[in-house]
């Protein structure tokens, strides 16, 4: 009977093809609900057996009670590793849903914005009577815009490349100070408007090596969410620094900051804080993790800390140039 079973399970396991069923939930098999509800359920199977000779072969209860408290810590522990696994996919669930009502938002405003700006310019009265810099403001709207989408797009890509491990990097030597004074310079009118101002120590020229386009993506991102999580304004400083044979670029703001239930997962792909959403800040939740996996693609490291309602530090290192 206990062979019938054993040859049942292997066949279950079999049809399932649990590799390839873990491989779309993109865990590992220690990470798979249905492999390890095959895992315990051999460890069910196996526990009912083994408590059966063990009482058959010795007459003292003792042995036949340890070898079950040791098998039920096992199941116990197996039991937790599928309630870890379910919320895994849970959040993950949950995530996806709250990542396309955001994307949806991302995507429907600059297409609204679009759409609104030809409809005026394309009506009658419109083109009789408006002048060249009207026109021109309405295009430069439009402009702006598509560039909003296009970013959003480039950043789902990014993803999917990284999920791919199709993420190819073109190290140099950069400077990351002349990297973040470009992206300052750029950023000038949006921190203007939130009433920031930035401060840039440099305290290093040492160049890193990184590819140049996706670290000025990361400082980017840095920076944004520096000014956005700056509600009340005020400053924000960059510091460039070398450190430990690497190159440490950090940004402190003194804006909202983040609540210590949320911290651990401030990485993840395409989860936003609650205390963020209070802020109706812009975001698809997918900025840091874009930028924690460029970080660790180049070989450095990438860590925050933060208070609520105090301020946040975001750093990276990354190699040195050669």
């Amino acid at each position: 009977m206990s062979n019938a079973i054993l040859l049942y399970m292997a066949s279950w396991a079999q049809g399932l093809n649990l590799k390839k069923t873990c491989a779309e939930y993109q865990v590992g098999l220690w990470q798979c609900p249905q492999f390890l509800f095959l895992v315990m359920g051999i460890v069910i199977i196996s526990a009912i057996l083994v408590t059966y000779v063990v009482a058959s072969r010795y007459e003292e209860p003792e042995i036949a009670s340890l070898v079950v408290l040791i098998l039920t810590a096992i199941l116990f522990a197996i039991g937790n590793l599928i309630v870890r696994a379910f919320e895994r996919v849970a959040l993950a669930s949950k995530s996806k849903s709250e990542f396309i009502s955001i994307m949806s938002h991302q995507l429907r405003s600059p297409l609204s914005a679009v759409k609104w700006q030809l409809n005026f310019l394309l009506s009658r009265d419109e083109r009789e009577n408006a002048d060249f810099g009207a026109v021109q403001k309405y295009l430069q709207t439009v402009y702006n815009q598509n560039e909003r989408m296009i970013s959003s797009v480039n950043d789902l890509l990014e993803v999917n490349r990284i999920e791919d491990n199709d993420l190819i990097l073109r190290p140099i030597n950069v400077s990351l100070a002349e990297v973040t004074r470009r992206v300052l310079e750029e950023y000038k009118n949006f921190a203007s408007a939130s009433n920031v101002e930035f401060e840039l120590r440099a305290e290093s020229d040492q160049p890193a090596f990184a590819d140049e386009e996706r670290a000025r993506h990361v400082i980017e991102h840095l920076a944004d969410n520096a000014i956005r999580y700056s509600p009340g304004g005020g400053r924000v400083l960059i510091e460039i620094k070398k450190t430990d044979g690497k190159i440490l670029w950090q940004i402190t703001d003194h804006g909202a900051g983040i609540p210590k239930r949320d911290q651990s997962r401030v990485f993840e792909k395409f989860f936003r804080s609650d205390h963020a959403l209070r802020y109706q800040t812009e975001g698809s939740g997918i900025g840091l993790f874009i930028a924690k996996s460029i970080i660790k693609k180049s070989g450095g490291e990438i860590g925050f800390s933060s208070s609520l309602e105090k301020g946040s530090t975001f750093w990276f290192t990354l190699p040195t140039g050669r």
